[in-house]
C-alpha cells in the first residue's frame, strides 16, 4: 500500500522521514505538500490532511494511508506489522494515539494523534465534513470505527510542532500504552 507522506516544507522533517522509510523498506509512497491558510493553523492542517483523502475517494480507492512528515516508527518492522494487522472492519485505523481509551477489542470512541492511519473508503466523506475550524482527529470523536493497532507502532517525533508553535514531547501522554517492540 502507498504511503501518503503529509509535509509542511521543513527539510530537517524531510530528511527524517526519508531514514524512517529506508529503515522500514518503504519504497512506495507520495510526498504531499502541505496547505497553508495564513489565518488558521487548525484550517492548515484539516485541509492538509484532507486533500488526501479526497484524492483517494475521487480516484476510487479503497483506503489511503497518510503518515505526518514527523512520523517515529518505534521499531524497524513497525509498519509491516501495522499493514499485517489492518483489521476487516475499520473507518479508521490509527499506528498510535496519544489521548483516547483503547477497549479491548483495541478500538476507541475519541483520540489524538494523526501521525499515521488509514482511511476506509466508506468513511471518506465523513472525514472530509468535519468542521474545518477544530481539530480534525478531535472533531471525529464518535462519528466512526477507530481501531488503534495495539500495540502502536508510531508516535509523533519530539520537537517542534507547527500546531502549538513550540518544541513539545508527547512521550508523557504514552503512559499505559503499549508500543510494538516486535
Amino acid at each position: 500500500m502507498e504511503i501518503n507522506v503529509l509535509h509542511g516544507g521543513r527539510e530537517e522533517r524531510k530528511e527524517h522521514f526519508l531514514n524512517q522509510f529506508k529503515e522500514q523498506g518503504i519504497t512506495d509512497y507520495e510526498i504531499w505538500d502541505g496547505l497553508h491558510d495564513k489565518h488558521s493553523i487548525v484550517r492548515t492542517i484539516n485541509q492538509s490532511h484532507k486533500q488526501i483523502v479526497e484524492y483517494a475517494m475521487l480516484k476510487g480507492e479503497p483506503m489511503v494511508c497518510i503518515a505526518e512528515d514527523d512520523v517515529l516508527f518505534v521499531h524497524p518492522n513497525s509498519y509491516k506489522y501495522f499493514l499485517e494487522n489492518i483489521p476487516q472492519d475499520f473507518d479508521i485505523y490509527l499506528g498510535g494515539i496519544y489521548t483516547g481509551h483503547i477497549e479491548l477489542d483495541n478500538s476507541v470512541k475519541s483520540f489524538t494523534g494523526f501521525h499515521l492511519y488509514i482511511v476506509h473508503e466508506r468513511f471518506y466523506e465523513t472525514f472530509l465534513s468535519t468542521n474545518p475550524d477544530a481539530h480534525i482527529d478531535i472533531s471525529l470523536a464518535n462519528l466512526g470505527k477507530y481501531i488503534v493497532c495495539n500495540p502502536m507502532v508510531a508516535i509523533q517525533r519530539n520537537g517542534f510542532s507547527s500546531n502549538t508553535g513550540k518544541n513539545e514531547n508527547y512521550d508523557f501522554l504514552l503512559t499505559n500504552k503499549s508500543l510494538y517492540k516486535g
